[in-house]
């Protein structure tokens, strides 16, 4: 009988054993299939996130190709405007004033200073076209130099429509080290500059070239009529400047407000020595 006891007691023993070592199986079988799983799904993730990256990056290269595609497109019909001004408007200006010349000497005494005020005029005329001709030929903004082309510009407008065009320059100055760069932000606060001409019936403007550290922060504003800037539309003025900008990696902002002018910002990066 004892015997029997110690038998079924065994058997018992020997089959929760048993179970005991088919539970642990089962467990490590389970945890193996998560962590395959959890291996799987980081994996997946991964590639997936590489994917996503590569094609943004491809993205962003095609995007700043068609910018600098686009940039110098604009570029060069600038450069032949410019060329096209200087050779035939300008040649024409320059004929005028030479034929009406010897008209002027066979008017009458009382006629003359009319012939004389028209001859100023031509001449002014002139005087504007070659600036303006200048101000388009990219090559002629990098042999003046930027700050330079800059008060250049503003001069022009000042004759023609402000009641004062300033510049100012804080600190020392330091040369960009991308030709390119130099013209690219020049078209920006052109663009900024032709816009105050055409919509912000600004009587004054002034441009400040402010050299930090390791910026160059532009800030040109001026003291038109304004606007709602959350209202306006963005138009190809303000698009071609934001383009522009990320072409050269500067940060540009636009602030306005109805009756207290425009302020444009650009913030851009300097590459210093140390």
């Amino acid at each position: 009988m004892l015997f029997i006891v110690i038998t079924e007691a065994g058997e018992r023993l020997a089959s929760t054993s048993a179970e005991r070592y088919l539970l642990i199986y089962m467990v490590n079988v389970i945890a193996v299939i998560v962590m395959l799983f959890i291996t799987f799904f980081v994996m997946f993730n991964i590639r997936k996130n590489k994917l996503l990256q590569e094609q943004l990056r491809q993205k962003q290269a095609f995007e700043s190709e068609i910018a600098n595609a686009k940039a110098e497109t604009q570029e060069q019909i600038l450069k032949d405007i410019g060329w096209e001004l200087h050779d035939s408007v300008g040649q024409l200006l320059i004929l005028g004033n030479m034929q009406i010349g010897p008209v002027g000497m066979k008017m009458p005494e009382e006629f003359q200073h009319h012939v004389a005020e028209l001859q100023h005029t031509l001449k002014s005329s002139l005087s504007e076209v070659r600036s303006l001709s200048k101000s388009l030929n990219g090559e002629v903004v990098l042999d003046a130099g930027f700050v330079k082309s800059i008060k250049n510009e503003l001069d022009r407008l000042e004759r023609m429509r402000f009641d004062t065009a300033r510049l100012h320059v804080v600190g020392d100055q330091v040369p960009m080290t991308k030709n390119k760069d130099e013209v690219v932000l020049f078209r920006i606060i052109q663009e900024f500059l032709s816009n105050s001409v055409k919509y912000s019936k600004a009587k004054n403007i002034n441009i400040i070239l402010d050299y930090e550290h390791d910026y160059l922060v532009v800030r040109a504003f001026d003291d038109g009529e304004g606007f709602d800037i959350k209202k306006i539309e963005k138009g190809s003025g303000l698009i071609n400047m934001q383009s522009r900008a990320k072409l050269i990696n500067a940060e540009l902002e636009l602030h306005s407000e109805p009756g207290n002018g425009v302020e444009l910002m650009i913030r851009y990066p300097l590459a210093v020595d140390f």
